[in-house]
This record gives C-alpha cells, structure tokens and sequence, in this order.
C-alpha cells in the first residue's frame, strides 16, 4: 500500500510502530524471543556497518545498550539493540534500526518484515496454537503505519494552538491513543479520506444520519427520554427532521428517530439491516443534520460547537482489535453500575467531594426479541447521550483535561497538555513536571482505592478519567464509561450496596464480578498504574529527562499515602500484599492475544494477562 502522507512521516510512523512492537515482543517474551537469545557487547564489523556506524555503545553503567541476536535458522539472524531495564520488563529496544543478517548481507526490517522473521521461530504446532491470526496481525500493522502516519500528519495542527478546551485536548489524546500498543493507531475499515474526515485528530465536523426505527424495536434505558433528538439537535434541526418523517408518513409516536455515523450507513447498515429496511421496520429519512466532531473516541460525538453532551454512536470498524459496536448489554450495564457509584459516592465524604460522574442513563437501540440479543447486530445501531456535570464546564476557571491528553508528547518535544497546567504553575519545567506528576498520583490513587475499598473498580484508563485544575493544582476528577465497572461484591454488599445486575454474554468470561478482592485490584495494577499513570510518567521522562525510577517513586509514595485513609483491615491488607509486597504483578499482553484472536469479539479488545516484576517493589529499594 502505497501512503498518501508524504515519506519523511511514513518513516517516522513505522519507526514509531515498530518501536512499540518490538518492546511489547519483549515484554511477553513471545516465542521465547529472550530465552532463545544471546545477549553480547561486539558483532562482527560487517553486521555492525548495518547500522551505519561503527561501535556505539554506551557502556556507562549496568544498564548499558547490548546487542540481542536470534538465531532464525537458514533465514540468517536477528540482531538489534537493547537495554536492561528496572521496571516492568527485563529489556526495552534502546534504538533503532532491526537488522537480519543473511547471505545476502544485512537489512534493516519493519514493522511488518520483524513480525514475519519472528515468526520463523514458531513450529507448526505453534504457528497453529499461537499465530493462528498472523495474517490478520500483518495487515493491521500495515494499518496502523499507514494510520499513525496520517494521525502525524493531523497533528501539526495543534502546534502553537492557544486553546486548551476539552475538546481539542481530548482530540490531541488520539495522537497517542492506547499507550505502549503497536497497533492502536489502526483504524480497520477506513480509507485514508475516511480517516482524514471521520478521526479525532483531524477534528472535522459532519453531520448525522437518520432514520426512523420503529418502537417495538426499541430497547432503552430505565431513564431514557422519548426522543434521542431533544438532546442532540437545536430546534431548527429537530424541525427538519421531523418534517422528513411526517414526508415519509412516519409518526413520532409509532418511531424512534435515531442518529447514525455517516460511515455505517454507507458500509454496514444497508447489509446488517437489509430485511429491517425491506420490511419497514426501519426507514431511510433522507436526512442528514446536527454537525459533530469525534473527541477521543471515534465513537463519542461533540457537537462542532461544543457544549455538555456527546453522542456516542456504533461505527462497525475495528480498533484496537475490536468492533466498535455499542451491544445494548454494555449500554445497561453502565446505567447500573453508574447507579450503584453515584450512590457510594454520595455516602462517601472523600468521594463526594473529589468524584464526580458523567450521565450514561440515556440510551436505545436496536432489539428483536426473536433474534440473538447477543449477535453483533444490536450493537450496531444504538445510540447514547453522555451529559457532562454542567457546572464544571460552565466554571471558565476550571481547566479539564483527560489523563490520556497529559501522555502525549509531540515531534517538536513538547507535552501540549501537560504543559498547560504547568504553564500556569511557572518555575523549571523538569522539576515542575515531576512535581506536578506527584500530585496527580496522589490524587488519582486515593480516590481509585477509596472506590476499591467499596468492592468497585472503574475502568480506569486514561481516555476514562478526565481531572478538573485549578490554578495548575488537580481540584477533581470525573468518569465516563462506566460498561467495564468492576465488583468484588463481598465488599460491596457489606457497605449497604445492592448488585447491580449485570447482563454478561453466556459462556464467555465474567471479567465484571470478581471472585476475590486481589482480582479486583489487579485492573488497576494494568490499566491504572501501568498504562494510565506509566504513559504520562514515560512521557514526562523521555520530554524533560526525569528519571524513571523517580517517577516510580512518585507513584511509590502515593500508593503508601493513600494507605493512610480510614480503610477497613482487610482492604488495607490487600492492598499492602499486592501493591508494595508481592514479587510480581499481573500486565497486560497485546501481542499474543491479537495473534490468537478469532471472530469479532463481540467489540471486546482482545487481551490477556503476563506477569511482571513489581515496579513499586523496585521503587523502594
């Protein structure tokens, strides 16, 4: 595939997607890649001449750059530079390039030619049981170098933007998207044009499809309102659309008018609802209106304007590995939980007065009750209503930044978001980034724990958790997304707090209900300490020059104080075992899931569960 995004940025884009895959090769240690290396300090001239230079190393302490070499049989052998690492994993690549050595002499690999080498090293068996879906895994690398290259290309729009709001910061967060993962960037589906119209980062407006489905079809949520359009559009717009139905002969009492992304109505739903508009039970309007733009998530819509509400609507590519469908069990089951937290955090002094919710009780979709309520086909064609805390964007003090938007750093060596909240702060910007990051960890850690200590943990990655500043001091910290709010019900229920009744797919994995408080914590041992505060913790170190460890330690110190909190003794305890004690703690794997992976998912991103040495273990040393 040739790329449209001039070749300069297509090299960045492969060097930046092969960097992240071949560290998370290593971290998973996928086909054995470290037990079947070597590790040495010299090669022969002619490999090294590869790299273009001769003898570069810096050798200055015990974590010095190394060759690893593996050998690939009669394909020749794999040889690159690393170095040993502290946290996390045992060896991260300190530079490019990959270099195979064969026959023919020596050649530099990408992202794509790295992941066909390795795979030389899997048997049949193997390539069987654990590469069933290389071939999907290379196009969606080949994706994700085409998309990340056009994703650079968007960026250089906020350079030198005076604005901060929270929609064009939540749109900078996709310029880095899912931290640490090689493929994050791959939107499946989408052509170039259609990246460029529809993604985050390049932050062009559209409007909505609509059409009309008939309300015994519907299925919504206990509190939804009788129309999607009261929250989405302004008057004049809601005047064209209903216009349009009563054109078709279609009543407001008989028919839902629902919203629709311009993309799936041109792609999926004339195929997935083919009999549903054949028979009337949905109905084209001819109408497109409301004008939008994607925020951090393809999927949630802000109006071009701004405002408190978005409009989250399905949209049948994949990304991140997953259909980014809206099944209506997601849907309810964040109403729930949502019910079941506001109701901890109004008992709770500390929580009442830090946390605060989005409302996700507002939405419908699509149910046949003679069809397969789990099928993918549900999911897409729903739409939600996100209502943000109209104090805190009516507050012109308050700055608003998701925690995703202060990991992202940019070409030019910048942290645009972090930097906004530093810039009010003044004073030198390493030491002020690293104090700055500390307050955060403590913010950020006390109140998860706080909800821990409830048997409740939210989904606390960094597209979930917007924090509110004030005068560049974090003052608050708001949740979206409440589909993934995990239990450990014991504690819930002892507390005075009912199950909110979740609907899980038969014969699939109940990852919402734990079965002991250590499981619980350990999502936030992944996605809260190793990619949210990690991400911002290793941009911090690669802008400024801070030292890892002493962002570990910041993090260290954090966990310990939030330890201080009235908490009963058994939380107490299991947080002090898995936190600060235990040897090792659970990590996220992204290579070998997507490498497993058959079917749609079902718009779950595939992952699984490493184990890794306890960086805050190492922190104290």
């Amino acid at each position: 595939m040739k790329s449209v995004a001039n070749d300069s940025l297509h090299q960045v884009a492969s060097d930046m997607v092969l960097e992240d895959l071949v560290n998370a090769v290593l971290q998973e240690n996928l086909l054995g890649i470290v037990e079947r290396a070597a590790f040495v300090e010299q090669l022969p001239d002619a490999w090294v001449d590869a790299w273009g230079e001769v003898g570069s190393f810096d050798r200055s302490d015990a974590f010095a750059e190394r060759y690893l070499v593996v050998t690939l049989g009669q394909r020749g052998i794999l040889a690159m530079r690393v170095r040993p690492q502290r946290f996390l994993q045992q060896y991260k690549l300190s530079r490019l390039p990959i270099i195979l050595v064969g026959e023919d002499g020596a050649q530099q690999l990408d992202p794509l030619q790295f992941m066909q080498e390795l795979a030389q090293l899997a048997s049949a068996e193997e390539r069987a049981e654990v590469l069933p879906n290389l071939d999907g895994f290379l196009a969606e690398l080949q994706d994700s170098v085409e998309h990340t290259a056009l994703s650079l290309e968007a960026g250089e729009r906020f350079r030198a933007r005076a604005s901060h709001s929270l929609l064009e910061m939540e749109q900078l967060s996709a310029l880095r998207d899912r931290p640490f993962h090689p493929t994050a960037r791959a939107k499946r589906g989408f052509s170039n044009e259609q990246y460029r119209a529809y993604s985050s980062e390049f932050g062009r407006a559209f409007e909505l499809v609509w059409l009309a489905l008939h309300r015994d079809y519907v299925q919504k949520g206990e509190r939804a309102a009788a129309e999607i359009a009261d929250f989405a559009l302004t008057e004049q717009e809601k005047g064209r659309l209903y216009r349009a139905m009563e054109q078709k002969g279609l009543s407001a009492q008989e028919y839902l008018a629902i919203p629709v992304h311009p993309w799936q109505m041109e792609v999926v739903l004339p195929q997935v609802y083919a009999e549903e508009f054949k028979s009337g039970v949905l109905v084209e309007l001819g109408v497109s209106t409301g004008r939008f733009v994607a925020t951090s998530s393809l999927r949630a819509l802000s109006r071009e304007e701004g405002g408190d509400l978005h409009v989250k609507v399905p949209i049948g590519i994949y990304s991140l590995a997953a259909l980014r469908i809206l099944p209506l069990r997601y849907l309810h089951n964040a109403e729930q939980a949502q019910g079941v937290l506001q109701q901890v955090i109004e008992a709770d002094p500390l929580l009442s007065n830090r946390l605060q919710l989005c409302d996700e009780s507002q939405w419908w979709g699509f149910h046949n009750p003679e069809e397969d309520a789990f099928a993918d086909k549900p999911g897409h064609l729903a739409c939600l209503i996100r209502q943000y805390p109209a104090r805190l964007l009516e507050d012109e003090q308050l700055q608003l930044l998701s925690m995703s938007s202060l990991a992202v750093f940019d070409r030019q060596g910048r942290m645009p978001a972090l930097e906004s909240v530093l810039a009010v702060r003044g004073g030198d910007m390493a030491a002020e980034a690293l104090q700055l990051f500390g307050e955060i960890a403590d913010f950020f850690i006390a109140t998860v724990v706080q909800c821990f200590r409830y048997g409740m943990m939210p989904e606390v990655h960094g597209q979930n958790v917007v924090l509110s500043f004030r005068d560049g001091r974090v003052e608050g910290m708001l949740l979206r997304d409440h589909d993934t709010i995990r239990l450990y019900l014991p504690w819930l229920e002892r507390e005075g707090f009912a199950d909110p009744g979740y609907v899980v797919m038969p014969g699939t994995p109940n990852s919402l209900q734990n079965r002991s408080p250590e499981a619980l914590i350990s999502y936030f041992q992944t996605l809260g300490l190793q990619v949210n505060l990690y991400a911002i913790a290793d941009a911090i170190a690669r802008t400024y020059g801070v030292a890892e460890a002493k962002l570990w330690a910041e993090m260290r110190r954090a966990v310990e104080s939030s330890l201080q909190q009235q908490l009963p003794a058994d939380v107490k305890a299991v947080l002090e075992a898995t936190l600060l004690q235990q040897a090792t703690w659970p990590t996220r794997t992204l290579i070998a899931p997507l490498l497993r992976r058959v079917g749609s998912g079902g718009g779950s991103m595939p992952a699984g569960v490493g184990e890794t040495a306890n960086p805050l273990l190492e922190a104290g040393k």
